[in-house]
């Protein structure tokens, strides 16, 4: 009679979606190996529908100081261009807009409209960003390195690190309004001795050195670190490798960004 050893079930396969979402945040190698082992739509649509309703919450709660940041964009935008010559009636033509503009913003964050943009409006975003990451990392794995992993495997991959995500919106909404302002320190930027309000009345390479420091924060390293994490474990490849593909697309993300800053800048 022939002796059948049964397979050894890794504990890890055990793990609820719930502790999943928290564990992502303190054990990410352990929660990557689950999804490795066996994927389950909740492992990317449970992220998905928490991160959009933390996210859609936290743009509610924060609307009257987003609103009050866009509009002194506006402004400011307003002031530099109307210090050129123009003809008379040129310049009430474009005073009119400007102020259409201010009245649009106003628009966006009064509901019902709010809501549109706070939820479906986020979850649309969210969704292509998803898609667009899992997309780029099954190129990277499966067709560059030659790894084998299932789609949504990816998703799962991408889905997950946005607790980090929930995070961000929590620190975001507290330090907003214990500061009164839409003007949150999180990235790099904060070395600088101009805002995103002042961008209208600095150099091009100001602005695009702004939009480059203003992209590197503790949340997005931390997020990419678990791409990396995740994207070594299901792929089962070194963490050099790993760390080349996530943070490369990345570095090329932020040379295209401040690139398109610097082209475009007073535009």
């Amino acid at each position: 009679m022939n002796e059948v050893t049964p397979t050894p079930q890794s504990p890890d396969a055990s793990l609820s979606i719930g502790q999943k979402l928290i564990r992502i945040l303190t054990s990410p190698a352990e929660v990557f190996q689950t999804i490795r082992s066996g994927i389950s739509w909740r492992d990317w649509v449970i992220p998905f529908v928490v991160v959009v309703a933390v996210s859609g919450v936290a743009g509610i709660l924060n609307a009257p100081y987003t609103l009050e940041f866009s509009q002194q964009a506006i402004r400011a935008q307003q002031k530099r261009f109307l210090q050129r010559e123009m003809p008379q009636e040129q310049r009430q033509q474009m005073e009119q807009r400007f102020e259409q503009q201010i009245q649009k913003q106003a628009d966006r964050y009064t509901p019902p409209q709010l809501y549109y943009l706070s939820f479906t409006g986020v979850a649309i975003r969210i969704a292509l960003v998803l898609f667009v990451l899992a997309a780029l990392y099954y190129f990277g794995g499966n067709t560059i390195l030659g790894g084998k992993a299932a789609f949504p495997q990816l998703l799962a991959l991408v889905s997950l690190p946005q607790m980090v995500t929930v995070l961000e919106s929590v620190y975001n909404t507290l330090i907003m309004h214990l500061k009164g302002s839409a003007e949150v320190p999180a990235s790099l930027a904060v070395l600088l001795p101009y805002g995103a309000t002042d961008l209208f009345r600095v150099e091009r390479y100001q602005q695009a050195l702004f939009t480059l420091l203003s992209q590197i924060n503790v949340f997005t390293v931390w997020r990419l670190i678990l791409f990396a994490i995740g994207f070594g474990v299901i792929y089962q490849v070194s963490k050099a490798k790993a760390g080349g593909v996530v943070f490369g697309y990345w570095v090329l993300w932020l040379i295209l960004t401040t690139a398109g800053a610097f082209m475009f800048a007073g535009l």
